[in-house]
C-alpha cells in the first residue's frame, strides 16, 4: 500500500511543483508586496496600502462596476441557461439545438470582438439600422449603458457552459421522481419546485462557481473592445490591476488583488455554508 501511495505521489509531484511555483508562492509573495512601502526601500507600512486603496476613487469605481456587472450577468446567465435547458428537454430535437448553443464556446475572442464592434460602433449595424428611421445612436461607449454591452457579450460567450452543466445535472435526476409527481397530479411548477430545483442544488453551486470564474475571464474581451483606459462606466478591477502592473506599482496591484481575493472568499464561503445546509435536508 505504501509503495502504491509513493507511485501516486510521483505522478502528482510535477503538477504540485508547478502549482506551488507559479500560483501559490507568487500569491503569498504578493502579500509581502502589499505591506511594504515600495520595491526599493521595502519599508513595512502594514495596512497603509489597503487604506489608500479604499480612498482611491478609481479603485472604488472599478470595484463598483465589477460588482454591478457580476451582480447582473451571473444570476441572469444562470436563469437563462436553466430556462433553455428546461425548454430543450421537452423538445424532440433538443440535443441538436443544444449543440448549436455550444458554438460560442469555440468562437475565438478576436471574432467575438469584431462582431460586437460592428454591431455597436459608430456607423455600425445598429447605427445604420436606426438611421433608416431618421434616428442616430447615442454615444453608448461613454454612457451608463455601456456596461450592458459587456453583459450581453458575457451572456453570449459563456451561457453555453452553464447550459451543459445544467443539462448534465437534470439528466442525473432519476426519471421515476418525475413519473411519481405526474401520477400524484402535480403541476409543472410543483414538479420543478419540489423535484428538479431541489435535486439541482449541487449542480447550481458548480454553475455559480464557474460563472464567477468566467465573469472575471471576460476582461480579455473588454480590453480588446474598450482598451486599457475605457470610460468610467466600464472600468473594471482587472483594468485597475493591469494598469498598476504596467506602471510597476506592485504595492497597489498586490493590495487590490488581495482585496478581490478576500471579497470573493467571503462571498463563496457564505454560498458554500448555505448550500451545505440545504444539502443536509436532501
Amino acid at each position: 500500500m505504501k509503495k502504491r501511495n509513493f507511485i501516486y505521489m510521483c505522478f502528482i509531484l510535477p503538477s504540485f511543483i508547478g502549482i506551488m511555483a507559479f500560483y501559490i508562492v507568487p500569491f503569498l509573495l504578493s502579500l509581502y508586496f502589499a505591506v511594504i512601502d515600495n520595491m526599493m526601500n521595502k519599508e513595512w507600512v502594514g495596512l497603509k496600502n489597503f487604506k489608500l486603496l479604499f480612498e482611491n476613487e478609481l479603485f472604488l469605481s472599478a470595484l463598483r462596476n465589477t460588482g454591478i456587472f457580476c451582480g447582473i450577468a451571473i444570476p441572469l446567465g444562470m436563469a437563462i441557461a436553466l430556462l433553455l435547458v428546461l425548454v430543450l428537454k421537452k423538445q424532440r430535437r433538443g440535443r441538436i439545438l443544444l449543440i448549436l448553443l455550444l458554438i460560442p464556446l469555440i468562437v475565438p475572442s478576436g471574432t467575438v470582438i469584431a462582431f460586437w464592434k460592428y454591431l455597436f460602433e459608430r456607423n455600425g449595424f445598429l447605427d445604420g439600422f436606426l438611421q433608416l428611421f431618421g434616428k442616430n445612436m447615442f454615444d453608448i461607449e461613454n454612457s451608463r449603458w455601456a456596461i450592458l454591452i459587456i453583459i450581453l457579450m458575457y451572456l453570449w460567450k459563456n451561457i453555453s457552459f452553464s447550459i451543459v452543466l445544467f443539462w448534465s445535472g437534470i439528466n442525473w435526476i432519476p426519471q421515476i421522481y418525475h413519473e411519481q409527481c405526474q401520477l400524484d397530479g402535480a403541476t409543472g411548477r410543483q414538479e420543478f419546485q419540489y423535484i428538479t430545483w431541489i435535486l439541482l442544488k449541487p449542480t447550481t453551486l458548480v454553475v455559480l462557481l464557474m460563472s464567477i470564474v468566467n465573469s472575471f475571464k471576460v476582461f480579455k474581451e473588454i480590453y480588446m473592445l474598450y482598451g486599457a483606459y475605457p470610460s468610467p462606466y466600464v472600468y473594471m478591477l482587472q483594468h485597475y490591476m493591469n494598469n498598476q502592473f504596467l506602471s510597476l506599482n506592485m504595492q497597489k496591484l498586490s493590495a487590490a488583488a488581495w482585496c478581490m481575493f478576500l471579497i470573493l472568499g467571503i462571498f463563496l464561503g457564505i454560498i458554500y455554508r448555505v448550500q451545505r445546509k440545504n444539502l443536509d435536508y436532501l
